[in-house]
């Protein structure tokens, strides 16, 4: 019994003396200048890269609020937008809401959109991809000089604009003069697809003074401006002649 006593005096000994030396080694660690400055420097080091980079992401949300801000003022100020066909830019009575390229369905489908768009030139992809089953949208040419000399082929370039400060915007077709009360905004001829081709496209006011997208001269066909002349029958011959081009104005109140 004795024996056993004193076996287990020895065990908590040598267990007490083992968590003594842990401990003087935690105490010299503690207690080491050193080490704590090294601990001090990897704190701060995270510390500052943990600033940076909330700097950065101050700055993209800072960024992103200002183009939001922008955007949501130029869009809720109750004043209408319009595309400007054929140019790339807004007169001095609008503010340009961004440019792009004309895009539309091709000449020749019997399917697909009337409507022609303003394409953006800074595009956004999404993650869908291609099915086999899908409509397509092609870039727009002048066709034939008559938009200007030298002008068939060419690309086709468009802005879209909103008046400065008037709420109404209207496209008289037929005049190239906006009635009394009304402001200009542009002014031009009217345009549509070919009376033979399969596919309807909508009559837009294309830009008396046309512009074009850079490198946009190949005959690549796609969304095609015509210009659209009078036909007298129904279409009453005065005030309109038959054969002439319809022009049109875009005006704003």
């Amino acid at each position: 019994m004795l024996l056993l006593t004193l076996e287990l005096w020895l065990i908590s000994a040598g267990l007490f003396t083992v968590v003594l030396g842990i401990n003087d080694q935690k105490r010299l660690l503690l207690n080491d200048p050193d080490v704590i400055q090294n601990r001090l420097n990897q704190m701060e080091s995270k510390l500052q890269d943990i600033t940076v980079e909330l700097n950065q992401e101050k700055q993209k949300v800072e960024h992103l609020t200002t183009q939001l801000n922008h955007q949501s003022t130029l869009i809720s100020d109750g004043k209408p937008t319009y595309i400007r066909w054929g140019t790339h830019s807004c007169n001095t009575n609008a503010t340009l809401i961004y440019s792009g390229q004309l895009g539309g369905t091709s000449y020749a489908s019997t399917g697909g959109a009337a409507n022609p768009l303003c394409m953006v030139h800074d595009v956004i992809w999404g993650s869908h991809q291609s099915e086999g089953n899908m409509a397509e949208i092609h870039g727009a040419e002048y066709q034939d000089n008559f938009w200007g000399t030298n002008t068939v082929n060419k690309d086709v370039p468009c802005a879209v604009c909103k008046p400065n400060t008037h709420s109404s915007v209207l496209m008289i077709p037929g005049r190239n003069q906006c009635l009394l009360g009304w402001t200009e905004e542009y002014h031009g001829y009217l345009s549509a697809n070919l009376v033979s081709h399969q596919h309807t496209n909508h009559y837009i006011c294309v830009d008396e003074k046309v512009e074009f997208l850079d490198g946009g001269a190949e005959n690549n066909e796609g969304y095609l401006l015509y210009g659209v002349r009078a036909h007298c029958g129904s279409l009453k011959c005065p005030p309109y002649i038959n054969g002439k081009p319809i022009t049109c104005v875009v005006c704003s109140q």
